[in-house]
């Protein structure tokens, strides 16, 4: 009766190693979006929210007021247009606008 033991035991034994080496396994890092290989192009602003350079039309940042109230991408970039304004000069550039944008899509699609 010792060898039906001893496949027991080894089995066993088999059986938690291969769980440890598969719980270090590390995990694979989700999908990146594909961003545009093309040279100066501005990265894609998610569904519903404008271009930046849509609403910005003079160049020189948008304000507030410039962003439309009845875009529901564009709301909570209303509400919170402090956080949105990373250098504090009450404008947000392009790459402040796609970087907000981008963040809140983000955020949504891990949900």
């Amino acid at each position: 009766m010792k060898y039906p033991q001893l496949i027991v035991s080894l089995t066993l034994a088999g059986t938690l190693a291969s769980g440890a080496a598969l719980a270090q396994m590390p995990t694979p890092a989700p999908p990146q979006p594909q961003q545009s290989s093309m040279p100066g192009s501005a990265p894609a602003a998610p569904e519903g929210a404008p271009a930046s350079a849509d609403l910005d039309k003079s160049g020189k940042g948008l304000t507030r007021s410039d962003l439309p109230k009845d875009n529901p991408a564009l709301k909570e970039m209303r509400a919170h247009f402090g956080e949105a304004d990373k250098d504090h000069n009450g404008r947000i550039d392009a790459a402040e606008y796609n970087a907000y944008v981008n963040k809140g899509s983000a955020a949504q699609q891990q949900q």
